[in-house]
């Protein structure tokens, strides 16, 4: 069995975050999207791997897992990117698949392994993981479901799909196995086409999980992310790390080698500080934060509930909260980012704003290599580019 990532969409609906590179790349706890997906798969017992990424970005590709091979997309969308997965499959004579998508995420990771147990049991060719529709924002494509557990129908995640479905039906969960025939075909049209020709065949069968799971697909998804990766994460601290004797860390913050806390510092977990970070003495990191590698926080800062992306740095006496801030931006002293219902999301996001619900908080989006000036206070959703 081949284990395939399927990493080769840009992230659109994600940007301005992808505007430096594709979504899969993006960090998340000091390691990038797709590698998540690849502990999935390995979860799975695929001991060879291959990940399908955009022309052009095999080179950034960074795996902790070894036989993990990447090759470029060949064709357009869902469809291209299974057609090189059976293609590379038939050249090292592999005869089934295990797929996953980029930028899915779940805790417990072992979806994998209660997938194939449904798969060998169930005599299904096909298999995909569903889950509950929970807000409707989930974009994988929604699906229905016999008493059986055969998979009846199949339908992309449109904007009026998306608002129908709200709370009711199941959800694809980005991970499907299959032998590589009925792969080939998923392969070879448009794939919500083809997964609505398995379906009526009654070839495909659907397998329930229940756990907490993500897909990232826009900028606000990165924060629940967050919630998901570092859940009962445990204390690390890295002999190779410099962690001042009058700081403060609680349990399961994770401070990876490099990192340098200085003192009087506090750390309330989860939380993750990256390799090389520097948090600078006085600052305050609250509970499902990610600092990420050679960012550096000033002194006396605040940084809560937030994503703060390689390379970047937050000036001192700055407050961050429910952000995302991009890849080398820079945050000037004394800027507040402050939490609040959404109102000022960019025309492109507005109409899923509905889905957020009425007691979401969002700080601000800033922009990769973005700089906001002293002394601002922005927030509320907004988006900085």
């Amino acid at each position: 069995m081949l284990g395939v990532v399927l990493a080769g969409g840009y992230g659109k609906r994600l940007l301005p975050i992808t505007k430096e590179k594709p979504k899969s790349f993006l960090e998340l706890a000091g390691r990038q999207l797709l590698d998540y997906s690849v502990e999935v798969l390995r979860r799975g017992d695929a001991k060879k791997i291959l990940i399908v990424v955009p022309r052009g970005f095999t080179g950034l590709v960074r795996c902790s897992y070894e036989n993990v091979f990447v090759r470029e997309q060949a064709g357009e969308g869902i469809s291209g990117g299974i057609r090189t997965a059976v293609e590379f499959a038939n050249r090292i004579d592999e005869r089934q698949l295990l797929i996953s998508y980029s930028g899915f995420l779940t805790n417990p990771p072992t979806i994998s392994e209660s997938l194939l147990e449904f798969y060998a049991s169930s005599g299904f060719p096909l298999a995909i993981a569903v889950s509950p529709v929970s807000t409707g924002l989930e974009t994988y494509g929604f699906v229905s479901l016999d008493y059986n557990g055969q998979i009846k129908g199949y339908m992309e995640a449109r904007e009026p799909s998306r608002l129908w479905l709200k709370n009711r039906g199941y959800v694809f969960a980005g991970l499907m196995v299959g032998d590589i025939a009925q792969m080939e075909r998923l392969s070879l049209g448009g794939f919500e086409e083809s997964m609505m020709k398995l379906a009526e065949e009654g070839i495909i069968g659907g397998f329930i999980w229940n756990y907490p799971w993500i897909e990232v697909g826009y900028p606000w998804d990165l924060l629940d992310a967050l919630r998901v990766v570092l859940k009962d994460a445990g204390i690390k601290i890295s002999k190779r790390s410099t962690v001042s004797r009058s700081s403060i860390i609680s349990n399961d913050v994770i401070i990876d080698d490099g990192a340098i806390v200085e003192e009087g510092t506090t750390i309330v977990g989860p939380a993750y500080i990256g390799r090389n970070a520097i948090i600078s003495a006085g600052s305050v990191i609250k509970p499902f934060t990610s600092i990420e590698e050679n960012v550096i926080i000033g002194e006396n800062s605040i940084i809560s509930s937030s994503l703060i992306m390689r390379n970047s740095s937050v000036a001192p006496l700055s407050e961050v909260r429910s952000s995302v801030v991009g890849e080398n931006a820079r945050i000037g002293p004394s800027v507040h980012i402050v939490e609040g219902v959404p109102k000022k999301l960019p025309e492109r996001l507005k109409g899923l704003s509905e889905f957020l619900g009425e007691n979401v908080m969002l700080g601000a989006i800033i922009s990769p290599n973005k700089e906001v000036e002293p002394f601002k206070v922005v927030g509320n959703g907004e988006v900085i580019e």
